[in-house]
């Protein structure tokens, strides 16, 4: 298995959609992960998990199933706490030992191939961008740009 020297929260949740095959457990792992849970017992609504940090993507009943989930398999430990929170940790050695299983390098998270279509899709994103950048200059002329005028 070929990986990089520093890995970012990027590659964390390709590695864990990789590993658990399943977009929900990933996901909301890596939510946990993100605000620290692996140091301290912290306290998630499962509406926050599902409606701010992940935008509404998965429906609270999927947050709620995937939370089962990772604590049956031992990757989280969960108590109830009042007013519809839950506290929850996460088992650090259990998630690093996971992500250190080794994935076959022609998987897509580790190819190093580049092909025609990541070519188009670069240039897309370039002309995405160049339209807001001429969206945004056409925005600040004739005074929409937010300075106020001199009023002397």
């Amino acid at each position: 298995m070929n990986l990089k020297d520093s890995m970012n929260c990027n590659d964390l949740f390709a590695h864990l959609i990789q590993r658990f095959k399943n977009y929900p457990d990933a996901a909301v792992l890596w939510v946990l992960l993100k605000a620290q849970a692996e140091k301290n017992e912290t306290s998630f609504s499962i509406g926050d998990i599902s409606h701010i940090e992940l935008c509404d993507t998965l429906p609270k009943t999927t947050v709620q199933r995937a939370i089962h989930r990772l604590h049956e398999t031992g990757f989280i430990s969960v108590r109830a706490q009042k007013n519809t929170r839950t506290l929850i940790s996460v088992n650090r050695e259990a998630v690093l030992s996971l992500l250190r299983t080794p994935l076959a390098e022609r998987l897509p998270i580790l190819s190093k191939k580049h092909f025609p279509f990541i070519d188009a899709w670069n240039e897309d994103i370039a002309k995405q961008a160049a339209q807001v950048a001429i969206e945004n200059a056409s925005a600040d002329e004739g005074g929409k740009s937010g300075e106020v005028p001199d009023a002397g």
